[in-house]
């Protein structure tokens, strides 16, 4: 009708607006999971909205954690630690204990304030401070004030600050979740990675000491024969000869012959290894029985023994190819202490230890090292750093199929000039 005035009362029309600014608010603050992103948002929500000359927000991780200052407009954060806001700090310190919004109009009129020096000094006027909580949890406190007005902030205010800190509250919770989760795939992508990549190398291991191992039987095959009919010839000439020259260079061909033959019985174990049935083997007697025939050679290259066992363990395997794993480490040891100067002291150390549900059996030395550049190799068929006539590289190949015949585990640790450890690590026999 003419001249009808409109109906609408200011206060709902005040409540309409309070509430578009809440969804703006909720909206903006949905749009990111980036913590730094949302207590950005989230302070110019509070400049914005309720009209604040300046603020601040301090989170904290947990309840015991101290309270952290993240964000602010017209404060800088060196000036969060001076005298001028020691007030401010008391009051956020009370409202996250307290969990109930501060809110004055007037804080020099206001009586909670009258022993605070510094309101009257700082000339604090209209201060509003609430809680930032999610679910009984204090996760933070936005706090807001003006010096120049009183009166600024009242309880729509209040209301409208609490209404976006709830929202807030969700979208840091919810980027907490974020970046958390995200660690965890992170995390998980590289452990993947790294099982990955160590599944790859004992594939290529095992497909590669496969593939040598047929070459290696073909070989042993081809060269048994031709050495069998030398030392049978050798044997029948030796009975037809008298002469002690001839007796002598007979003796040299037999001890090649034979050497030929260790070789190629080593060849053979390496391509198709015997099946020895598992038994429980006692670690005290197969480190005492390999020790009995290996201190002559590392005494003659005065080499120091240093022997430590924990507690008495057993383990599955065969007692006679375990011994052949130890000795051919510490014959690999003996021949790197070779290689140290006169006045150095050549010491091997053999420790077994119980870790959780295995034994693990170190030798140590502390001879020159093995290079980085070789370390990877040391377990291939015919690698070798020692001179022609030495070795022949398969010792280490040997252990390295024995150790894992008996779900075993092999490993070496070295640094140039400062020793080799190598690692024997098999599962308990209880």
């Amino acid at each position: 009708m003419k001249g009808e005035k409109s109906s609408t009362h200011p206060r709902e029309s005040l409540d309409r607006e309070h509430l578009a600014l809440l969804l703006e608010a909720s909206e903006l603050l949905t749009s990111s999971l980036d913590i730094e992103q949302i207590l950005a948002i989230l302070m110019d929500q509070v400049i914005n909205v309720i009209k604040a000359e300046r603020g601040f927000i301090m989170l904290r991780d947990d309840v015991d954690s101290e309270w952290q200052f993240r964000t602010a407009r017209a404060i800088d954060r060196e000036s969060i630690d001076k005298d001028e806001f020691k007030i401010s700090r008391s009051l956020v310190e009370r409202v996250a204990r307290e969990g109930i919004s501060l809110l004055t109009s007037d804080a020099l009129q206001d009586r909670r304030f009258k022993d605070q020096k510094s309101v009257s000094l700082y000339a604090l006027k209209s201060i509003l401070c609430v809680p930032i909580s999610i679910q009984g949890r204090i996760l933070g406190v936005i706090y807001a004030d003006n010096r120049m007005e009183s009166g600024v902030f009242n309880t729509r205010e209040k209301a409208l600050l609490e209404s976006i800190a709830r929202q807030a509250a969700s979208a840091l919770e919810n980027a907490r979740l974020y970046d958390t989760l995200k660690q965890i795939h992170q995390s998980s992508m590289e452990k993947a990675r790294k099982e990955l990549a160590e599944t790859q190398s004992q594939l290529f291991q095992s497909s590669k000491m496969a593939a040598v191992g047929q070459l290696a039987a073909g070989v042993a095959h081809e060269i048994n024969n031709p050495l069998g009919a030398i030392a049978l010839n050798i044997s029948s000439v030796r009975k037809a000869v008298t002469d002690e020259r001839l007796q002598k260079r007979l003796d040299i061909m037999e001890n090649a012959t034979a050497k030929c033959k260790q070789i190629v019985q080593q060849l053979l174990k390496f391509s198709h290894p015997a099946f020895n049935a598992p038994e429980k083997v006692n670690v005290s007697d197969l480190i005492s029985s390999t020790l009995t025939l290996m201190e002559f050679h590392l005494r003659k290259e005065n080499i120091e023994l240093q022997l430590r066992a924990e507690e008495p363990v057993a383990v599955l395997g065969n007692l006679g190819e375990l011994s052949q794993v130890i000795t051919n480490i510490l014959m690999n040891a003996r021949d790197a202490l070779k290689c140290t100067p006169p006045d150095h002291r050549r010491i091997i150390l053999l420790k077994v230890q119980v870790k959780g549900e295995k034994a693990v059996i170190e030798i140590s030395d502390n001879g020159p090292g093995i290079d980085e550049s070789i370390r990877e190799r040391i377990f291939e068929p015919f690698f070798t750093t020692k001179g022609v006539g030495e070795g022949v590289g398969l010792g280490l190949s040997i252990s390295f199929q024995i150790v894992k015949k008996y779900s075993g585990e092999i490993a070496v640790h070295s640094q140039p000039g400062r020793g080799t450890c190598f690692a024997l690590a098999f599962p308990i026999m209880r």
